[in-house]
Order: C-alpha cells, then sequence, then structure tokens
C-alpha cells in the first residue's frame, strides 16, 4: 500500500479531457504515471493506456489508487519475453521515457491518438523522507529520482565553482543566482554543505529581506539542483524529437512544464515541427492553471500546458 495517503494533484485534467477527445478504443501514452491521475483520466474514459515511470513506488502508488477495474500488466522492458496483448487495457513500463521509442519498437506499441509528458515530480517524490528533495525534512542533499545515478546535490554544491553554480541556479529562474553562488562557495571552505536544512538556512539568510509570501525562498534553488542532479533538460531534449512519431495523424501532444527554460524548450520545438509541417500548435500561449485547481494545490502555479496536434 501507498506510504504517503495524500494523492498528487494532477494539473490540467479537464484540459486532457476537453483537448484530447477521450473516447472509448483511444490509446493513449503518459509518459510521467506518477501517481496516475493523467492515466486514471483516459482509463474512465475508455481508451487504452500506455503509462511510463522508472519509479517501481510511484508504479505501487499508481496501482493503489487507480480503481482495479482497469486490468494492468507492469512491464520491465530489460527482462520482459513475450508479448503484449493487442487488446490490452492498462500496460505500465518501467523505463525511463527517453527510450519511448526504442521500448515502443521493441514492445511493438501501437500509434497513439494522444500523448502527455508532466514534467514536474509529484508530491510523493518531493516528501518522501531519505530522498531529500524538500527543505520541510532536514536530510541529506540527494535528489536523485534514480538511485543509480552517481551525482547528488550535494556533490554538485561541493564541487562546481561560483559561476557554473550561478549558471545552475539560473536555470530554474532563481533572481539571487550570484550572491546564493557566492555564499555557498564560502560556506562550504567552513563545513559541507551535506544537508537540506543547511541548504535552506543558507538561501533564506540571503533572500530573508527581499523575498515574501507563500513561495520558500528555497524553492527555485532546490528545483534547479534537481533538475541537474537528473538530467531533466537533456532528457527533454531527448524526448521531443521522439514524440510525433509515436502520434497518429491527427494526434494530440501535450507538454507540462513547471518553469520558463522547459516552456521555451517545448515552445521552440512545436515552432520548429510547425515550419515543418509536421505539428500545429493547439494553443499560442501555454495554458496556465484556473482559479479552481490553484485552490486545490498550490503546487500548480508555474504550471504551463502546451499543446501540439499532428498533421501530417
Amino acid at each position: 500500500m501507498t506510504t504517503l495517503q495524500t494523492r498528487h494533484f494532477s494539473a490540467f485534467k479537464n484540459e486532457l479531457s476537453s483537448h484530447y477527445g477521450f473516447k472509448s478504443g483511444y490509446c493513449f501514452l503518459d509518459l510521467t504515471l506518477g501517481d496516475g491521475g493523467h492515466t486514471e483520466e483516459a482509463l474512465k474514459a475508455g481508451c487504452r493506456v500506455v503509462s511510463f515511470d522508472l519509479d517501481a513506488s510511484a508504479i505501487q502508488r499508481a496501482l493503489d489508487f487507480v480503481p482495479k477495474d482497469f486490468p494492468s500488466i507492469v512491464i520491465d522492458p530489460e527482462t520482459f519475453q513475450g508479448t503484449i496483448s493487442t487488446d490490452f487495457v492498462w500496460v505500465i513500463i518501467k523505463s525511463n521515457f527517453v527510450k519511448v521509442t526504442e521500448i515502443a519498437k521493441q514492445l511493438s506499441l501501437p500509434k497513439f491518438n494522444g500523448l502527455i509528458a508532466d514534467l514536474g515530480p509529484s508530491q510523493f517524490q518531493v516528501l518522501s523522507p531519505g530522498r531529500g528533495f524538500s527543505f520541510l525534512i532536514d536530510e541529506p542533499l540527494d535528489m536523485r529520482l534514480d538511485n543509480t545515478l552517481g551525482v547528488t546535490a550535494a556533490d554538485l554544491l561541493a564541487v562546481l565553482n561560483e559561476g557554473e553554480l550561478a549558471d545552475l541556479f539560473r536555470i530554474a529562474d532563481e533572481p539571487f543566482s550570484k550572491p546564493l553562488a557566492r555564499i555557498i562557495v564560502k560556506q562550504r571552505q567552513l563545513t559541507p554543505i551535506a544537508t537540506t536544512k543547511q541548504l535552506a538556512d543558507l538561501v533564506s539568510r540571503v533572500k530573508k529581506f527581499q523575498i515574501r509570501g507563500r513561495i520558500h525562498p528555497a524553492t527555485q534553488v532546490f528545483m534547479a539542483l534537481r533538475m541537474a542532479v537528473n538530467l531533466e533538460r537533456d532528457s527533454l531534449r531527448q524526448l521531443l524529437p521522439q514524440l510525433p512519431d509515436l502520434l497518429l495523424k491527427n494526434g494530440v501532444m501535450g507538454i507540462i512544464s513547471f518553469h520558463s527554460g522547459e516552456d521555451k524548450l517545448v515552445k521552440d520545438f512545436i515552432s520548429e515541427m510547425e515550419e515543418q509541417q509536421v505539428l500545429s500548435a493547439i494553443n499560442t500561449k501555454p495554458i496556465e492553471p484556473s482559479d479552481k485547481e490553484l485552490q486545490i494545490s498550490q503546487r500548480t502555479r508555474s504550471a504551463k500546458l502546451r499543446l501540439a496536434k499532428k498533421i501530417n
């Protein structure tokens, strides 16, 4: 059973239903399963769904949260032998989404009427103890979504020089990148910055008189480190070119991003595909969370959804 009972709130579920036109027989690809919110919307509408997630605990949570009415099979492509039934209901693939084209060929997956990639970590991942994502829990600065990765957030804080740290913090739109990089370099000469509390306190000390409101002053620094540790921008760059070929003609793709750097990568990719007459942007400006969604979850406040349709 799940160890954190509060389910992650999946942004833009209403937009998915309206823009994708979910219906029976529709084949949907959820590249970021998480707690299964987007997958469940598609399943309830009668779609057949293929979901990706590298995190075994996330897969188990999705299986716990999604109603048992939908038969599922979990596949590890590294060890799977055999074939998938052509009338599957829900296939869960334990893998990084950057391998989606390779795995689709390996498993003879169909082309999809629609797909979604939600680039934010789930609430469970952020709040789970021992992972080092949250400034709300004092623990080692790890931040790896995949514990086979070699570099932790503490490692980056220990080895990057001042300029490299400032550049890193800018990828999450941190306005105090330079002073934060400077104080981290000074502090680590006295003692290693190894825990979430050490880093959060350091950031708060620099920003407490400049930044006020409900957003914790360390939010952007923690986001930047998480993105760097998990190679998130590189993964997005690898993923985007694969998406059009996964879709049927008139199929819809959607990307949910959480900061300007990711959103720009998605925007530029869609523009490039429009020039090549492969995709057509459905929305010229990103869709942002409704007031109703923000009342349910402030975590979605920075979410942006871009949609495009395959035209060729």
